[in-house]
């Protein structure tokens, strides 16, 4: 497993646009026919897999095009029930009265 706390902001970007490479390899896209089929720009993708930045959204396009976006709930799983949220979402909200 990787220490990704021990890698710099660049070094991440680096093995993100690695991966998002190979994934877009194992399923036998050209950059160009991901281009196409996410609406984005070829240089986009190339600038993903080359380690440089990109828009959110651009990176929800390729995961979705790369059939990758179910893994979100590894990165960020929902909500578990814990007590203090379970009451917090059962208490009653607070109510203010108009003055009439």
């Amino acid at each position: 497993m990787k220490d990704w706390y021990s890698l710099s902001d660049p070094e991440v970007l680096v093995e993100f646009g690695t991966r998002i490479r190979l994934a877009r390899i194992e399923k036998n896209l050209t950059q160009q026919m991901l281009a196409d089929r996410s609406g984005l720009n070829r240089s986009t993708i190339r600038d993903l897999e080359n380690g440089h930045s990109v828009n959110l959204v651009s990176l929800i396009q390729l995961l979705r095009i790369l059939e990758l976006l179910e893994r979100l709930d590894l990165l960020l799983p929902g909500s578990s029930q814990s007590p203090v949220l379970a009451k917090l979402q059962n208490e009653r909200k607070r109510v203010k009265l108009s003055k009439k």
